[in-house]
């Protein structure tokens, strides 16, 4: 892939293609930072992956976006992203995330503030899915929308529709506010902007 020179620094990002497929993600033990797996896997994948004692398994999503990008790897604008070998397998260093905030209500949202350098593409013609909350509005991220109507949203919040009449590009905030249905495999992630 061509390196883009941006005045006297030359900056690498990995174009990740989630559509269709499931993602996986790893976790260092030692520092907590994730390693998302380069290119779409199957649950067989994820049940017998092979990891060292520095690694454990994460888990695996459907992504929502139709495109993605990881601009650098956590705290290192300036170098190219993080690419390693784990379990034979290549897989790029994408996120950091801080402590979990759990619900009151076990069925409720995990907030997460990830540190990360990511942004999202969507097709023109499609319809997105917003959590609108009052710090802001959190597009779809992970998971599909089939099962909203069933999320336990925190109390200030309600999911909105927005459809697409042209391609929509977001650069998630570093760092970025998740909310997590993680049995459900739904996250909605920002605050963004939404399109006009």
């Amino acid at each position: 892939m061509p390196e883009p020179a941006v005045g006297k620094v030359s900056i690498k990002v990995h174009f990740v293609s989630v559509d269709p497929g499931l993602y996986m993600e790893v976790r260092e033990k030692a520092s907590g930072t994730l390693w998302m797996r380069l290119g779409p896997v199957t649950k067989e994948d994820f049940a017998s992956l092979e990891l060292s004692e520095e690694y454990e398994p994460l888990g695996i999503a459907r992504a929502s976006m139709d495109r993605a990008l990881f601009v650098h790897s956590p705290d290192d604008e300036m170098q190219p992203v993080r690419v390693r070998d784990i379990g034979g397998r290549i897989y790029i260093n994408v996120a950091l995330p801080g402590e979990p905030q759990f619900p009151t209500q076990p069925q409720g949202a995990v907030e997460l503030t990830v540190n990360k350098a990511h942004v999202l593409g969507f097709e023109a013609g499609r319809t997105v899915s917003v959590l609108r909350t009052s710090a802001g509005d959190f597009v779809e991220c992970i998971g599909r929308a089939d099962a909203d109507d069933k999320l336990l949203l925190p109390a200030d919040a309600e999911i909105v529709r927005i459809d697409l009449t042209e391609p929509w590009v977001v650069r998630l905030p570093t760092p970025t506010r998740t909310f997590w249905w993680f049995e459900m495999g739904r996250s909605f992630q920002g605050p963004v902007t939404l399109p006009a």
